[in-house]
């Protein structure tokens, strides 16, 4: 009787809880309209609302049903979405509520308008649609007629969960007015219309010259329903536009429904499952429900019944309005051809594509990403060609496509996706044009010939000279002779395997079965529930143990645990690859919300709230011996992800560590403002620094320098045995702008404008033409390249592995957590100029069975395995978690592998190198303070290290000797003498650092280097020198870049900035009148000398600089001032 009565409460608690996390949604229906089952607002709100609250994926529906805008506006007090379903145009609900409505958008409240409700008239109630939900139907511009859409492709994105290929009659409005440059819009539903919905007469909603161009002319599919994004202005709220709903039969289409009410859990900020909202049951009594009309003469139920069946794959086609997926001959989905990845190290920019192609009726071209994002992704069908027996050839641009979708710009024929001249590789070509993520579908000629399709798939060089991307340019072509699945997501060099989840949600017997794991590893379970909850980082000591920041306490369950979050470590005892016993290290509120546990030694250095704090165990009792003693303190962020993160230890026994664009400023530990190195007191306020920063100091906080600054989010920075820094970034949510840094020393890396702090979306001249490039103002000069962009993503824990216990592919790679795509990946680097260029690599991977993972943080152990981190939760970002009962740690190996960590002995010179060599941090930082302590003692068992083949273990040794007293000089003098170049960067490195050796003598011997990334180095040495030596050496460094080397170029750039006038001056006396090169006007685009405007404005005169690049000329002219601009641009007025 007691177990029964204690189920019975566990079930009243279950339910009421649940209510109790319900978000509401608020449904405004507008008044009745057109007449029996078409625009039915009030049936067609209490028809979604039904199979909402049915759903039960933690939303409940409140109908208004007051004619128009609520009587009683207090109903949108705790909304979570607004749902607005009325007729629009000047007769719109909101019109005459701007104000007040757009401070419930404000919020972060979100909305979606339905068929008639996204018409509002231009001017302010346009505007606001604009701000609110991306789009809208602007008189004049979008059309409404009523046609047969077929959806065949859908984006990678939760509307689209479950939701399969359909096409339906409704009254699909097109052409809509969306935002410029399509900034935060995602198209849901697209196709193309036929000229038959554009044969009325030019009216407000009939037909314009503008959709006929569109549509008629340049064959563009049309958006009919797309998700919005909003900024922070908007509390990241979110928006939905969906044209159509005017016959209200339509709701019967279990598609059609469903993708509506995803739409709706989406903007309520609630992912929806991965099959889709439930879409229930329908029949004709639901769709007859709450009609504002009586049925005239003539009804049949009956007929309406039957198109139910048709809707839903119950019932042969029999003229109804859906049109079910056609079958095609061969393996459905199966690719007839894919190509490699083509990039531009790809012989001629190109691959041959030759594919039999005997009895297919279809054609389908796919272009996917090459596995690194969507940057500067221009691909060219080249020369496409359909070839019969007798080998008879028919231009593929004869035919008419059926659809065509290109992921930016638009699919043309002999054009590129930007419509200008497609050019391989410097040559012109004929073809088809297009861009990543790309379909282009066609129906083959009935009893056709054709055999073989033929044709070159090519790098457009559009972007493959694009500056800022064009090395990271590469996609792979495929062709189908049948529809393919999705091509939302990026390829990779391990392609997830598809298929469904295994056991119940949640369930950590099937965490690993869920996960696709990287072929050569093994994932196994270390921990869960009820182990540890939620993990938001992480370290292993020396034993292996694993340290926890436990988060419970976040954002809005901050007061979860009166207690407080932990700290926790979990050890196995006992060998089976499982953590068998956990301790609390410490708990308390003070530690709410931690994002980063650093373990060295007998500190525990923890990253929280305004704080960098310490504990101290002493006596290793896994107990803190006092008060924990602040590091750094006043940094804003508190309970928010954009905050201070984790602190790494470097092999030059500083401290590196970085906060996201809400920390703000950061202070010492008496409270009082840090001044840098630099002489700059570091704050956001633009003098210089603004945004997110990554940071370097001892580890006592001294010698503090600002290393790299305007980022949005860059959680955590990794560095390796040479010292280069490794961050991530997220983008301004939604906008698939992810990036992987290299950090540059004291770079700009161009989230906002530099001095004026404007946003990446605000109009500026020679604008970037890809959001994911916009983003990150990478056509200004000042901003640092990107290593990588990696699309849409939520990204966290980042390391670089030195271990040797995984596959060779990740040895001495970034390997990083991106909790929004639910992926641990590898990035591969090869050096490329002064900087390098990266492909991608999955480890472990979430998407295709199990979008709870979410890996927070990953860290090498001792024995060279990985523990990974999964905060486990149906969603991620917006500042909320959902699930707070569940939270993993995987161990990543090869299979057969025992977790073990070797006992570490410091006490020994012999036992301390052993631990230098070490993949594990905190087993290094135990090493490298014993080595420091034995000073000369231990310069022989070093001097062995510095001869072992391996470079990043000979970069440890090289740091420790040149920091043993009155050695520096020599070992200094050894290093850049070495035949690896980066050997000879952590030489230049190292003399930065001490105090009795003169960097500028080094860079002198170093200024002619063969290495790019030597003379990189160089150029970052110089940055704070302001001598007539420092500006000879820099101009002698600028004589050798290529001109076409973005990273080289920009660290010349901010080497020179301090000193400008003398920099330049020193180049132009070295190159007399032969400034005018490609390098030359690089230069002078980049360099902030007084003099430098002028030379812009011979530039933009000259009669043999392209007019392409003069947007680029001139935008530099922004980042100058003073008198010598104002002549500059008076001698521009005579162009």
């Amino acid at each position: 009787m007691k177990k029964k009565i204690t189920l019975i409460a566990a079930a009243l608690s279950m339910v009421f809880g649940s209510f109790a996390k319900d978000k509401k949604v608020v449904f405004v229906a507008g008044p009745k309209s057109h007449g029996y089952f078409s625009h039915e607002h009030i049936a067609g709100c209490k028809l979604l609302a039904k199979y909402l609250d049915e759903a039960k994926v933690g939303l409940k529906s409140v109908v208004v049903t007051d004619n128009g805008y609520p009587k009683d506006p207090s109903v949108f007090d705790d909304a979570a979405a607004v749902v607005v379903y009325c007729d629009g145009g000047g007769r719109h609900l909101l019109n005459a509520h701007l104000k007040e409505f757009d401070k419930i958008m404000k919020r972060g409240v979100g909305l979606a308008c339905l068929h008639y409700g996204v018409e509002v008239p231009k001017g302010p109630p346009g505007d606001h649609f604009l701000k609110w939900i991306g789009g809208y139907f602007e008189a004049h511009w979008s059309v409404n007629p009523h046609w047969t859409a077929d959806f065949k492709l859908f984006p990678n994105h939760p509307i689209s969960s479950g939701v399969k290929p359909f096409a339906i009659n409704d009254e699909w409005y097109y052409h809509m007015r969306f935002r410029e440059n399509m900034n935060g819009v995602t198209p849901i539903l697209s196709a193309m219309p036929g000229a038959d919905t554009l044969k009325r007469k030019d009216g407000a909603h009939s037909g314009n010259p503008h959709v006929r161009e569109a549509v008629l002319k340049r064959k563009e599919a049309q958006h009919v329903a797309w998700a919005y994004q909003r900024g922070k202005d908007y509390n990241d709220g979110r928006g939905f536009g969906f044209t159509g709903g005017h016959n209200h039969v339509n709701w019967g289409s279990d598609n059609f429904r469903r993708l509506t009410l995803n739409a709706i859990a989406w903007i309520a900020k609630v992912d929806p499952p991965k099959g889709g909202v439930p879409a229930g049951e329908i029949n004709v009594k639901i769709l007859e429900a709450n009609q504002d009309y009586s049925p005239g003469r003539g009804w049949n139920a009956e007929k309406i019944e039957t198109i139910l069946k048709e809707f839903n794959g119950k019932a042969p086609k029999k003229g109804a309005s859906v049109a079910p997926p056609k079958k095609a001959s061969g393996s459905k989905g199966k690719a007839l051809f894919t190509s490699k990845t083509v990039t531009t190290s790809t012989p001629g920019h190109t691959v041959d594509i030759a594919v039999d192609l005997k009895g297919s009726k279809e054609l389908h071209l796919v272009v996917t990403d090459g596995g690194n994002g969507f940057a500067c992704d221009w691909a060219n069908w080249v020369n496409p060609r359909l070839v019969d027996a007798a080998g008879k050839e028919t231009k593929l641009t004869s035919l008419k496509w059926n659809f065509a979708s290109s992921g930016w710009g638009n699919v043309k024929i002999n054009q590129n996706a930007q419509g200008s001249a497609m050019k391989v590789n410097g040559k012109t070509v004929e073809g088809i044009g297009t861009h990543a993520m790309s379909l282009i579908s066609y129906k083959l000629p009935t009893n056709h010939k054709f055999t073989r399709f033929l044709a070159q798939g090519a790098l457009d060089d559009g972007g493959a000279r694009q500056g800022n991307c064009g090395s990271q340019a590469s996609v792979q072509f495929q062709v189908y002779a049948q529809k393919p699945p999705s091509i939302g997501g990026s390829i990779t060099r391990t392609v997830a395997k598809r298929g469904t989840r295994v056991g119940d949600q949640g369930d950590p017997a099937h965490a690993v079965d869920n996960l696709d794991v990287h072929e050569e590893v093994k994932a196994s379970l270390f921990a869960s529930e009820p182990m540890i909850l939620s993990p938001s980082a992480i370290d292993v000591d020396h034993r292996g143990r694993v340290w926890v920041c436990e988060v419970t306490n976040y954002r809005r369950h901050k007061n979860n645990r009166a207690e407080g979050d932990r700290i926790l470590i979990l050890e196995d005892t006992d060998g089976d690859n499982k953590a068998d016993k956990v301790k609390t290290f410490y708990q308390g509120r003070d530690i709410d919300s931690a994002h980063g546990v650093s373990v060295f030694g007998d500190k525990i250095v923890v990253a929280v709230g305004d704080r960098v704090t310490v504990f101290t165990d002493k006596n290793g009792d896994d107990k803190p011996d006092s008060a924990s003693v602040n590091l750094f303190t006043g940094i804003s962020g508190t309970q928010h992800d954009h905050g201070i993160h984790a602190v790494h230890f470097g092999p030059d026994g500083k401290f590196y560590f970085n906060f996201g664009n809400s920390g703000r400023q950061i202070k010492d530990k008496a409270g009082k403002p840090i001044v840098d190195q630099a002489g700059n007191e570091v704050n956001d306020r633009r003098k210089p620094y603004q945004q997110g920063m990554v940071f370097r100091c001892n580890e006592d906080g001294s010698d503090f320098e600002t290393l790299g600054w305007n980022f949005r989010n860059n959680w955590e920075a990794a560095v390796d045995s040479f010292g280069s820094v490794w961050q991530s970034d997220n983008d301004d949510d939604g906008n698939r702008g992810v990036r992987i840094n290299y950090v540059m020393e004291f770079g700009n890396y161009g989230y906002r404008g530099e001095f004026t702090g404007r946003g990446w979306r605000d109009k500026r001249t020679n604008i970037e033409q890809e959001i994911p490039l916009q983003h990150w103002h990478l056509n200004d000069p000042g901003v640092m390249p990107n290593l990588l962009q990696t699309g849409a993503g939520s990204p966290t824990g980042i390391m670089v592995y030195e271990g040797s216990l995984l596959p060779e592919i990740f040895h001495g790679q970034v390997i990083h957590c991106d909790a929004g795509p639910s992926v641990v990946r590898a990035y591969p680097v090869a050096k490329h100029g002064a900087g390098y260029s990266a492909e991608v690599v999955d480890i472990l991977n979430g998407a295709s069975k199990d979008r709870w993972f979410r890996p927070s943080d990953v860290v090498t152990a001792p024995d060279g395995s990985l523990i990974v981190s999964d905060w486990y939760d149906p969603g991620v970002g917006g500042h909320n978690m959902r699930d707070l009962d569940r939270g993993r740690l995987f161990l990543v190996a090869p299979e057969g592998h025992k977790y073990k960590a070797a006992k570490v002995d410091v006490s020994s010179i012999d036992g301390a190198i052993a631990a230098l060599k070490s993949p594990n941090q905190a087993t290094r930082y135990l090493a490298w303070h014993a080595l420091r302590k034995q000073g000369k003692k231990a310069e022989a068992a070093l001097q062995k290290l510095w001869a072992d083949p391996n470079p990043r273990l000979r970069a440890r040794a090289l740091w420790l000797l040149g920091k043993i007293e009155g050695r520096g000089q020599h070992y200094v003098d050894l290093a850049i003498k070495d035949k690896d170049s980066d050997i000879r960067i952590v030489g230049l490195r190292l003399a930065r650092q001490l105090a009795d050796v003169e960097a500028i003598e080094v860079v002198g011997k170093l200024v002619s280097d063969k290495s790019a990334q030597v003379r990189r180095e160089c150029a970052i040495a110089l940055r704070h020198a302001k001598t007539s030596q420092s500006a000879k050496l820099w101009a002698e460094l600028a004589t050798r870049h290529d001109g076409e080397d973005r990273w080289y170029l920009e660290a010349l750039g901010l080497s020179s900035d301090l000193n400008a006038d003398a920099c330049f001056d020193a180049w132009l006396a070295k190159v007399e009148d032969k400034w005018n090169t490609p390098a030359g006007r690089d230069l002078i685009w980049r360099v902030r000398a007084k003099e430098a405007p002028a030379y812009l404005a011979k530039i933009l005169k000259d009669k043999n600089t392209p007019p392409e690049t003069h947007p680029r000329y001139v935008r530099a002219l922004d980042f100058h001032s003073g008198p010598e601009k104002e002549k500059a641009l008076e001698a521009l007025l005579d162009i």
